[in-house]
């Protein structure tokens, strides 16, 4: 496997060049840690960003909201087993810290914004349902907090970058348009397929993809607590979700845009997407294939692939240090053991692995395996706030 070849000083000094203007001083490690708020603590993804949160060195969790029926209890009341017990397996797994398992849960309210400047809290990390989100992560940016959400409310407004920190960084530029006009800014993960998909996509870009096509294969996490509980996938495929497949061609040529002075061109390659529900808990895999302009040899691709540099050396503890693992066995990727690759320990399940590689008639085929709720969810929300903090934008 080819490592990067980059320095940390290069690392530093991309950073530095691709910060945007009013982005304030680089954040220096021992400096106070920021408090945060998570808003949907109780749901799925909601908990996975209190796990991740739990210890983090520029974060101090402080503040949890959920719905009304679970209003006024203790998180470690609605803690799940599978990330809090010591008993579990997942590798994420252990018991929490007790100021945040000691945390009351709140409602979201009217007042929202108030009471989080109360707590001198300015970072807010979103779990909540589109349908909510829509309603409350706008007007808290208007107040002047900063939101990194996973909600797919905002994703397509103009000046909202839809942010997968090795892919398109530049992106975030565009908070500084939000900042200007309303004081506080949105900035969005992307759906959980594309997280994967466009980290795998960009090395590729220099050939002009002319056309790609996929099939996703999609784990009942997907859909939340409620997908973990049903029993209509047992020993069955639901060949369609609702709105994914269009969620992914547009996100997908958001995320690999260009950014020019105030805003994000669309790249223009068509992306045409089925996406299948399968009876697996966690993991998705996706089977691509990219059509080139200008085909390139396969040792160019693979190469391409896996020297592709991430941003572990500019100190960002959520960073894989490769951001794409290429796997050598004809069987893999697999959800199952692929499910928490990533290292150092703080970035498992945000590498995404990639194998089967078949070239044939300027097409290139492969399969790639994404932990839709660390990388297509609270892991990627959580390495772009570090960004925007290094890069200056929480100031």
């Amino acid at each position: 496997m080819v490592n990067s070849t980059r320095t940390l000083n290069e690392d530093k000094e991309q950073i530095s060049t691709r910060r945007g203007k009013h982005s304030g001083q680089e954040f220096k490690p021992g400096k106070r840690k920021l408090k945060v708020a998570v808003l949907g603590a109780s749901g799925l993804v909601g908990q996975y960003f209190v796990r991740l949160l739990a210890g983090h060195p520029y974060f101090e969790l402080s503040f949890l909201t959920s719905s009304e029926k679970n209003a006024g209890k203790k998180f470690k009341e609605l803690a799940w087993p599978e990330l809090f017990s010591p008993a579990s397996q997942c590798p994420l797994a252990s018991p929490l810290p007790e100021h945040i398992s000691s945390l009351t849960m709140q409602v979201l309210g009217t007042n929202l914004a108030t009471r989080l400047k109360d707590e001198d809290i300015r970072v807010v990390f979103s779990a909540l349902p589109a349908s909510v989100s829509r309603e409350i992560e706008p007007p808290l940016r208007n107040q002047g907090l900063a939101v990194f959400t996973n909600s797919s409310a905002c994703r397509l407004l103009d000046d909202v970058p839809v942010a997968i920190p090795e892919v398109n960084q530049e992106h975030l530029a565009l908070v500084n348009f939000q900042k200007e006009k309303y004081g506080g800014f949105i900035a969005a993960g992307s759906n959980c397929c594309v997280a994967g998909l466009a980290l795998s996509l960009k090395p590729l870009l220099n050939w002009e993809v002319k056309k790609v096509r996929l099939t996703t294969f999609q784990s009942i996490s997907g859909a939340g607590f409620s997908g973990l509980r049903t029993l209509d996938i047992y020993n069955n495929v639901i060949p369609f979700i609702k709105n994914e497949e269009q969620k992914i061609a547009i996100e997908t040529k958001k995320i690999l845009g260009s950014y020019n002075s105030y805003k994000i061109i669309n790249n223009s390659f068509p992306v045409l997407a089925t996406c299948a529900r399968v009876p697996v808990r966690f993991g998705h895999l996706i089977d691509v294939e990219v059509e080139f302009q200008n085909p390139p040899h396969l040792e160019e691709i693979i190469h391409r692939m896996v020297s592709f540099p991430g941003l572990a050396k500019a100190s960002l503890p959520s960073a894989p240090e490769q951001p794409i693992l290429m796997l050598d066995e004809e069987n893999r990727p697999q959800p199952a053991y692929d499910l928490w690759a990533g290292t150092p320990e703080a970035a498992r399940g945000m590498a995404v692995c990639l194998g089967r590689l078949r070239y044939q008639n300027h097409s290139l085929r492969y399969l790639i395996s994404v932990n839709n709720l660390i990388r297509g969810a609270a892991g990627n929300c959580l390495l772009t706030a570090e960004l925007a903090l290094t890069l200056g934008y929480l100031d």
